[in-house]
């Protein structure tokens, strides 16, 4: 969002710029003809851009985006009453439109308004000026300079956009391969869960956050699980891993953490939840993988797990982590299948 916000500053900074260099050309311009009035006219543009500017520096993007817009569509005004139709200034409108839809920053209502109302100013001057006799009737020479400075202006305006969307297409592009990478990169690639590093970046976040709510963390081990890969083949221990790791995925929250650990590992964090209400989510999760007929090709088999719980307090995950160990290893010498607390 903050990197969005700069690109729309940098963008009207770069709009600014050029508009107002350009009305110093102008003002340049009608000064070498003598028709003065036009000059303090380019003054009057080149101060209004200035003053863009300075608000679009302090952050005011949309106040900014605002009067560069009100800007062009009254320059485009003027220009018409001044010069008559024929210098085509009315179609110096439709310029505003692609920056109003792509960049600036206003609301979906305001784009609809600005864009909408372009059209009306158009034929408005269309209109107005079909019988009307401009105060500074432009010879065909001075029709000429107009016209390039014109042809310059919307040249500058399109280069501008044209690099503004490609670069904005590259950018998604780029992210969207940032963020498919970062999937991958924490997404194991057997059962499906996040990894062990989704889960250390997991511990971070909620370790900065001070209002989280109550977490409770269970280590899982499938028991005897060396017994089913030298038994049934390593194929069917993946498949074991994969049941299990489904088991686990279904009767999770959206808010909770399920991962692999490692090896036959599983880690589980519960998100709102005291010891008493994590005990029997664990515990019903230890029943399903009990009755769990798994089906593989060297045969149907039947695992057990072992967990160790212990609620996160403070920010330590490591005693967390190292208090969930000891209790799995306790669990593991006292019998299996089951979870301790």
């Amino acid at each position: 969002m903050i990197h969005d916000k700069l690109k729309v500053k940098a963008y009207l900074h770069s709009m600014i710029a050029i508009c107002a260099l350009v009305h110093v050309v102008v003002g340049i311009y009608f000064a070498y003809l003598g028709i003065y009035p036009i000059v303090v006219l380019s003054l009057i543009d080149v101060a209004v851009y200035a003053v863009a500017f300075f608000v679009n520096s302090a952050g005011k993007t949309r106040l900014a985006g605002f009067i560069i817009t009100v800007k062009v569509i009254t320059y485009s005004l003027l220009a018409t009453y001044l010069f008559g139709v024929n210098v085509n200034a009315h179609w110096l409108s439709l310029v505003i439109i692609v920056p109003v839809a792509l960049h600036l920053d206003f609301t979906k209502l305001q784009r609809v308004l600005i864009v909408g109302c372009i059209p009306v100013v158009i034929n408005a001057q269309l209109l107005f000026t079909h019988t009307y006799y401009a105060p500074f009737d432009m010879s065909y020479d001075v029709f000429l300079g107009m016209f390039f400075i014109n042809v310059v202006v919307l040249g500058f305006i399109a280069t501008i956009l044209i690099d503004a969307v490609i670069t904005q297409k590259i950018e998604e592009m780029y992210k969207k391969e940032i963020n498919s990478f970062k999937h991958i990169s924490n997404i194991d690639p057997l059962t499906g869960l996040n990894n062990r590093r989704y889960a250390e970046a997991f511990f971070e976040k909620i370790g900065s956050d001070e209002q989280r709510s109550p977490f409770f963390f269970c280590l899982m081990d499938i028991d005897n699980f060396k017994s089913v890969n030298d038994t049934y083949g390593h194929d069917a221990g993946d498949v074991v891993l994969k049941c299990i790791a489904e088991i686990l995925r279904k009767n999770a929250r959206q808010t909770d953490l399920v991962c692999r650990w490692g090896g036959e590992e599983f880690l589980v964090g519960l998100s709102k939840c005291n010891p008493e209400k994590g005990l029997d989510i664990l515990e019903k999760i230890r029943k399903i993988v009990e009755n769990e007929i798994i089906v593989t090709d060297a045969g149907d088999i039947k695992v057990t797990i072992t967990g160790g719980a212990s609620a996160l307090i403070g920010n330590d995950m490591k005693a967390v982590l190292a208090d969930c160990d000891k209790k799995l290893y306790d669990g593991k010498r006292s019998g299996k299948n089951k979870i301790v607390i």
